[in-house]
């Protein structure tokens, strides 16, 4: 400089043109202007540069004087507690001016960094250099919270995130340096596991509230559960006493990260959330953690919970803790008291906030803060149970993932999320500026202009804007916070009729009318089994329906129907959204509701009717009614297979057996269709009329009569050339393409959907190969190349459409391929295909199973059937008849070909497995065969297996035991009959 004055001089005279080399210093004057409070801003600003580094300010601040004002706004204008810091530290003023600040620091970044501070400092400093690095970031942190062109508002989610991953690593190094200071007195305690090996035992930081959810404000409390492993009974125990270790571990720890010295604090510890609150354990275990989330626990401690996150120590056994206690926290159906418990807490946090009634506690007030994370918890704790979706940590998250699902409208949540970064970021403006824990509104006028101006409300009534727009915010909280929360069910039909056909309700008979059709909906809702889902069932078929009146006139015509309609509504996703995509077959309710299952005969003889009732009066129907017909079938008796299946007036064999017959007959049509089609539209040089024989055989479930809801059907394609000289070249490039069509005809979505997904890669060389097959390359195929497990896939295959020569050619040829001798390694080669897709697709944990591909599930039965079919099925050939699984295996104990306990395990499980797929299917729409214990959903699924519920979510857990019973039992089973 110059001149002797300092910068702090020239800024406070706002004098910068002694010195013609720093117009800089003008810039940044211009910049302060804007602070705050601008003469405390300069003032501030001042000091720092005069504590600065000239050598290396000077040349930064030149070359880029908009960053150094950026910076020095941020730091001495919005939050001026940083003054004192950047002057004791003039290096992290440097560092910033160095700094990318357009980008948010990534946690392995901030780890680095932190290494590299860490690395050569004496133990006895550590703490306090833990503190130097905290400040360091937290001054980028709030240089890019401060700046709108590095983060504006809609992007200041960005800021509770990078503030959330510094207090992770942040705790992580404290935690290892409190166990480096636990190591001089205490061992670390272990134990001696079955096989010799010594493990230690592990302990967890668990972060709730705004640290767990990733959204920590600038000034909060760490919200802390401290888990540990329990000594293994029995274990040989090694080292300190498990629980001395760890209460030393975590007390220490908890005076690293809240002591003051003379850098400051890390973080305010709040260890109120854990089990029992200030009167609990100061560590508990795993299993003590668990246990009393599933017996203890209120409804706001099971909704802290819900934020809980793994952020220091052992992040698996803080996860495995957290997976575990899921199914306590998240009901599996909607429980409207939890609801009731949410806004009883809400209401004791406000009655208890003490003095200063008269200004606004953005966190804590009526239209504040937790008013958004009220509405986002009460909401999942309704339905995340159902919908694993919700299962976000973060308010904001959930705010989404509540959108995604249909419970919050778009509109609301987009407010919603505006509202809540609009109060988080004044939040985080009242605590910068001393770093103090404060949540409430100035209430001098010189404090909300301050505030306003902070929050980037320059003008001259920058006060008087910012209180209206938060007067704006919390009036709409405060009208949907106790909106649709609660609710009983006549009110929330109500809502959903109201929302979809607003004008039914401006006629005044039909008004009457419409109510008294909620009312009865309201009354069945109420004595069906499960209220909520039937709720979320109606609210589809009436979007479904959109502003169809007649689908409501139907109701009103016909109200007898309503329970039915709610009774399936409540009981099963899938066929509920089989009306929300089709409303017409609501009409089907209204059929006999004592009608059996439809006949063969019957079944074609409706799809006959079907048809004509589409076709115009003395022609044919066209390819687009034809298709509509067959879909209209398929949905209508579908459904009526299913309402039937609900109503327990058809065992489940009678079921599969009724869908089997709806696939046949819509194969037979397509097939139809296809060949009529190809007809019309023959090309010249192709031949008039099919070049030979096509047979269409069904393979899996679709051939041995077991076709569930939702089933793909399996099929294979065969033909025979009208002549064998040139013929064949010809004959294939006719069938293929009457076989493309004939799967377009299934599986093609039309208006009124599609009827089967096709899977043809059962044939000979799979995906790979042709899709259509002669006969005679598909008998050299089985002689010459194919695999054990495709004569095992033979065991359950049927010509389902096609020539009948074709097929009793087909019939010999599979008998001759079914008898011929068995290779020495039959046992072993169906082992290792077994072995690898239990190993590849069931991929099981403790808590994920998969009943059809994993440890004693579905397949381990098919195997051993399939296995002794294939064993003896040349001396008694009746066993290779396609049929049944369950009806093989009581053929072979007939035979006497397996012993009568085995038989009677399978027979069990195999009941047991197919319940539970069936039931997994109409109930709750999932083709999938994962069963995963942290879904939430088993409760549900139990409840329609007939288990009781006791209210504390032991229907799942008795499946869950029983499932283990009957998969062990079965795999015993399979692994005897299999000689293994």
């Amino acid at each position: 400089m110059t001149d002797s004055r300092t910068y702090a001089v020239q800024l406070e005279a706002q004098d910068t043109s002694v010195d013609p080399s720093s117009g800089w210093l003008a810039q940044l004057t211009a910049k302060l202007d804007s602070a705050p409070l601008p003469a405390n801003a300069r003032r501030l600003a001042g000091k720092v540069l005069d504590e600065a580094l000239p050598n290396q300010l000077i040349p930064r601040a030149a070359a880029d004087p908009a960053k150094l004002s950026t910076v020095l706004y941020a730091l001495c204008g919005v939050a001026p507690f940083f003054a004192n810091i950047l002057a004791r530290h003039p290096e992290h003023l440097i560092a910033l001016l160095d700094d990318d600040l357009t980008v948010p620091r990534s946690p392995e970044d901030l780890r680095s960094q932190l290494e590299q501070s860490m690395g050569d400092v004496r133990e006895s400093d550590d703490a306090e250099r833990l503190r130097v690095f905290k400040y360091r970031e937290l001054a980028r942190i709030t240089v890019r919270d401060c700046s709108d062109h590095l983060v504006p508002l809609p992007r200041s989610a960005e800021t509770l995130r990078e503030l959330s991953e510094l207090a992770d690593v942040l705790l992580e190094r404290a935690l290892l340096l409190a166990e480096a200071r636990i190591a001089t007195q205490l061992e670390p305690p272990a134990y001696v596991d079955d096989e010799g090996t010594t493990r230690p035992l592990r302990f967890c930081v668990l972060g709730l509230g705004k640290l767990g959810a990733g959204e920590l404000n600038y000034s909060s409390d760490v919200d802390l559960v401290y888990v540990c492993d329990a000594l293994p009974t029995g274990a040989d125990a090694r080292g300190s006493s498990p629980m001395i270790y760890f209460d030393k571990l975590a007390q220490e720890f908890g005076s690293i990260v809240a002591a003051s010295l003379q850098e400051g604090f890390l973080y305010r510890v709040d260890l109120d959330l854990r089990p029992n609150g200030t009167q609990g354990a100061l560590v508990v275990t795993e299993s003590a953690l668990i246990s009393y989330y599933e017996s203890w626990a209120l409804t706001w401690e099971k909704a802290a919970f819900m934020k809980a996150r793994p952020v220091a120590g052992s992040l698996d056994l803080g996860w495995h803790a957290i997976v575990a206690a899921a199914p306590a926290i998240y009901n599996a159906t909607m429980n409207y008291r939890m609801a009731d418990g949410i806004h009883s807490l809400k209401e004791k946090i406000r009655s208890a906030r003490g003095g200063d009634a008269d200004s606004f506690d953005v966190k804590i007030d009526a239209g504040g803060i937790r008013d958004v994370e009220f509405i986002a918890q009460a909401l999942q704790l309704l339905h995340a149970g159902r919908i694993p979706q919700l299962r976000d940590r973060s308010t904001q998250g959930a705010l989404r993932n509540l959108e995604a699902v249909g419970l919050l409208e778009s509109e609301t949540a987009a407010e919603l999320h505006e509202t809540y970064l609009f109060l988080r970021r004044i939040e985080n403006r009242l605590q910068m500026e001393g770093e103090r824990q404060i949540h409430r509104l100035p209430k001098s006028a010189d404090g909300l202009a301050r505030l306003a101006r902070a929050m980037g409300y320059l003008e001259e009534d920058g006060a008087t804007r910012l209180q209206a727009d938060i007067a704006s915010r919390r009036k709409f909280l405060g009208s949907l916070a106790t909106d649709s929360l609660g609710k009983g069910n006549q009110e929330r039909i109500k809502e959903i009729v109201e929302r979809a056909v607003p004008k039914l309700f401006q006629f005044g008979m039909t008004n009457t009318l419409l109510h008294q059709l909620i009312e009865r909906f309201a009354q069945a809702f109420d004595d069906c089994g499960d209220a909520d889902r039937a709720l979320n069932n109606l609210d589809r078929s009436i979007r479904g329906a959109g502003n169809r009146r007649n689908y409501f006139e139907l109701l009103l015509d016909r109200p007898e129907i309503v329970p039915r309609l709610a009774a399936l509504y409540s009981a099963s996703n899938f066929l509920s959204d089989y009306l929300a995509r089709y409303p017409r077959l609501i009409e089907s309710l209204f059929r006999d509701p004592n009608t059996l299952l439809y006949s063969d005969a019957q079944l074609r003889a409706d799809h006959d009717r079907v048809l004509a009732e589409r076709s115009d009066d003395g022609e044919a129907p066209d390819l687009e009614l034809r298709l509509d017909a067959l879909r209209s079938f398929h949905h209508l008796h579908v459904l009526n297979v299913g309402l039937l299946d609900l109503a327990k007036k058809s065992s489940r064999a009678e079921s599969e057996g009724a869908l089997t017959n709806i696939a046949e007959i819509c194969i037979e049509n397509a097939l139809e269709i296809s060949r009529d089609e190809l007809a019309a539209r023959k090309t010249e040089g192709s031949a008039t009329a099919p070049p030979g024989k096509f047979l269409v055989v069904g393979m899996g479930k679709l051939a041995s009569r077991e076709l569930t809801y939702g089933s793909d059907v399996d099929l294979i394609f065969i033909y025979n050339p009208a002549s064998e000289k040139g013929g064949e070249a010809m004959a294939q490039d006719y069938f293929v393409r009457l076989a493309q069509r004939f799967i377009s005809a299934l599986q093609t979505p039309t208006r009124l959907g599609f009827c089967y997904e096709v899977d043809a890669r059962l044939r000979p060389s799979g995906n790979q190969g042709v899709l259509v097959c002669s006969m005679a390359s598909y008998r050299r195929y089985h002689a010459d190349t194919a695999a054990t497990w495709e004569r095992q896939a033979l065991l359950r295959s049927r010509p389902v459409a096609g020539d009948a020569s074709l097929a009793d050619e087909f019939e010999t040829l599979r008998l001759e391929i079914l008898t011929a001798p068995n290779p020495e390694s039959l046992a072993g080669e169906i082992h290792h295909v077994r072995s690898r897709m239990e190993e590849e697709l069931a991929k099981e944990t403790a808590r994920h199973f998969d009943y059809k591909t994993g440890r004693g599930g579905v397949l381990d039965v098919e195997c051993a059937v399939q296995y002794l079919q294939l064993l003896h099925g040349s001396e008694h050939t009746e066993i290779l008849e396609s049929a049944p699984i369950d009806s093989q295996r009581i053929k072979l104990a007939e035979l006497g070909l397996i012993n009568a306990d085995c038989a009677r395990i399978l027979k069990d499980g195999w009941s047991f497995l197919q319940e539970l797929g069936s039931r997994l299917r109409i109930v709750e729409n999932r083709s999938i065969s994962s069963l995963d214990v942290d879904k939430g959903d088993l409760d549900t699924l139990a409840r329609h297996l007939g288990y009781n519920d006791d209210g504390e979510g032991t229907t799942s857990r008795a499946l869950q035991k029983d499932y283990g019973e009957v998969t062990e039992s079965i795999r015993s089973v399979y692994l005897e009959v299999m000689g293994i």
